[in-house]
């Protein structure tokens, strides 16, 4: 079935009336005098803004010669697509609002949110997503985010999706567990940090000791034109760390979380404190503190002290070497080196592996989200 166009423009009666007036030389006086009406009923009629009525339209006929029924006519199509207009303009300027402030085509596409069939639903599901009565994105325009900023490396950078992201990051944390939250046993995982990194269960174990440390832990996915690796906030009384495995590589997973935990022990001091990452951009004091804790805690001096004798010429066996004598994986060996541009990023890739393999389902948000929106 062929889909009906609308009409380009929406004509009204007062149109047609006008037209009768010229053809005939009369004044919108002249035809107020013949209908027996006041001037301003008759500008109005022209104007559109007065509907016309059985007796108006008996009138119209027998002024300009057609039938009552064709002035009823004109008016009640005018009307109804008038009314479609409304309806339509409404529904643009509502989505245009909406999908400023939040990516809904790939938040469905997440699970994060439910499919909407009209506006009623999209107003209802947008409300319940951000805990908000009215349809204001007022408190998006006035927070700031520091550590995340547009750049020429990140034009594409959008402020909204990432508190977008953030806040569903909150709301994912709140259907995760933990013990009460102790930061000597938050510490002691940081002692000895890169013993986790040796073997192939590490991330299941470290993500273990963490929430017996009382921290939670959850992967939540980016979203496009967030670059965000991390992130850390509490939830009630437990830290949250979350990671996007934005680069899916073991080597990014163990100092993604190596800063996240920087900052709960270092910042994270009230429900005010927040903390959402591109570690590709460290820009305030704070990042830049967290940057410092989790070079030190993966050793990263170490690495580098180690090779800086041997100079440009950097083998597989020299950085398995230094793994072993330093005791941290080979991913980190290479991250820190590639980090500290000693060596390219395109060499000896195929010693960092993915990460996503190795961490239980059970972390991942995207496998809960009926539970959360549930929750919500």
């Amino acid at each position: 079935m062929l889909k009906k166009n609308k009409p380009f423009m929406n004509i009204g009666p007062g149109a047609f009336i006008q037209e009768e007036l010229e053809e005939k030389n009369w004044r919108q006086e002249d035809l107020a005098e013949i209908l027996d009406m006041s001037l301003k009923s008759v500008n109005l009629l022209i104007k559109n803004k007065q509907a016309i009525t059985v007796k108006t339209a008996k009138l119209l006929s027998k002024a300009f010669g057609q039938s009552p029924q064709y002035w009823l006519n004109l008016d009640a199509n005018y009307r109804l697509r008038l009314a479609d207009y409304k309806v339509l303009e409404e529904r643009t300027n509502l989505y245009a609002k909406v999908y400023k402030y939040m990516p809904i085509k790939e938040m469905i596409k997440k699970g994060w949110i439910e499919s909407y069939d009209n506006t009623g639903e999209l107003k209802t599901m947008v409300r319940k997503f951000w805990a908000i009565k009215k349809l204001d994105f007022n408190f998006l325009e006035r927070t700031e985010l520091p550590s995340l900023r547009r750049s020429n490396a990140y034009s594409q950078f959008n402020k909204y999706f990432a508190l977008t992201w953030f806040n569903m990051a909150k709301r994912c944390a709140k259907i995760f567990d933990a013990n009460k939250y102790t930061k000597n046993k938050l510490r002691k995982i940081t002692e000895d940090y890169t013993a986790y990194t040796l073997y192939k269960t590490g991330p299941r174990k470290l993500i273990a000791d963490l929430n017996n440390a009382g921290v939670k832990f959850l992967i939540l996915k980016h979203l496009k034109k967030t670059y965000i690796d991390g992130a850390t906030f509490l939830d009630k009384t437990n830290p949250v760390i979350v990671c996007t495995l934005r680069y899916n590589r073991v080597d990014n997973f163990w100092f993604t979380t190596a800063h996240e935990i920087a900052h709960v022990l270092l910042h994270l001091k009230s429900s005010k404190d927040y903390f959402i990452d591109n570690l590709d951009q460290i820009n305030t004091k704070d990042e830049r503190e967290a940057n410092e804790f989790a070079l030190k805690i993966i050793k990263a001096k170490e690495i580098t002290e180690y090779f800086r004798p041997l100079g440009r010429y950097i083998s597989e066996l020299r950085v398995r070497n230094c793994a072993e004598e330093i005791g941290v994986s080979a991913a980190i060996v290479v991250g820190v080196l590639q980090y500290n541009n000693m060596l390219s990023q395109r060499n000896l890739n195929r010693l960092k592996e993915r990460v996503s393999d190795k961490i239980p389902k059970k972390y991942w948000a995207e496998k809960h989200m009926k539970k959360v929106r549930i929750a919500a």
